[in-house]
């Protein structure tokens, strides 16, 4: 299990080791290190409702996500490219929105797929869609939209919204930027590495997706 977390880790666990984290004022990873831990409460409050379906299997999901993150976070010299793409940038001076989103690219374009194809090994069956697995794969997607959407206006001021209309296309950015698709993108990358198992075929497909994320992740913090 990535991350240090043992199996039966809990999501209000995975939201302690996120606050045990101490990211300074001016570390841009920060804005994505909130929403992402915000992401993390409202599922575990969903959860707790009885809102998904296989929920042993979407919290280990989440777990194992999690802890790709922590890991890239806790070693940014070894982390993927896609993640250095954005550890790189940290101490730029660019839009918090900025940050947020090139967060959501690494881990959603280079980790989702992984934490997929692990935790299917671990508990079995496939990546059938007509499932109670990818029902609940499915609802993140309200969640992470419901938090972009706040993001955009907490982490985009007005200033930014003026010096973007003259000079950048940061909303155009924002817009462009599709959580459905990236996440559809990311099982069928995990079906992927799945279908192709440990080797060479599997290291190569990874990182052909990490170095795509990266390059995505370097045009997002121009």
């Amino acid at each position: 299990m990535s991350g240090g977390f043992p199996d039966g880790t809990t999501l209000d666990s995975v939201i302690a080791a996120f606050d045990a984290e101490a990211l300074s004022p001016d570390d841009g990873v920060r804005y994505f290190h909130q929403l992402y831990r915000e992401v993390t409460h409202e599922v575990a409050r969903r959860y707790a409702a009885g809102s998904f379906e296989d929920t042993a299997f979407l919290v280990a999901l989440d777990v194992e996500f999690a802890g790709l993150y922590l890991d890239a976070l806790r070693a940014p010299d070894t982390a993927p490219r896609a993640w250095r793409a954005l550890f790189d940038r940290r101490a730029a001076r660019l839009e918090p929105l900025r940050f947020a989103l090139a967060g959501m690219n690494a881990h959603i374009n280079r980790d989702l797929a992984v934490a997929l194809d692990v935790t299917i090994e671990r508990f079995g069956g496939t990546f059938d869609r007509d499932s109670p697995r990818h029902r609940d794969f499915v609802a993140i997607n309200t969640i992470l939209d419901n938090l972009m959407a706040r993001a955009k206006t907490e982490l985009f001021s007005p200033l930014d919204r003026f010096a973007d209309s003259a000079l950048g296309s940061l909303d155009d950015i924002v817009e462009a930027w599709s959580i459905t698709a990236a996440r559809d993108n990311a099982w069928i990358h995990g079906t992927v590495l799945h279908a192709l198992g440990p080797g060479l075929a599997r290291d190569f497909a990874l990182t052909s997706f990490d170095r795509t994320a990266a390059l995505i992740g370097k045009m997002i913090l121009l």
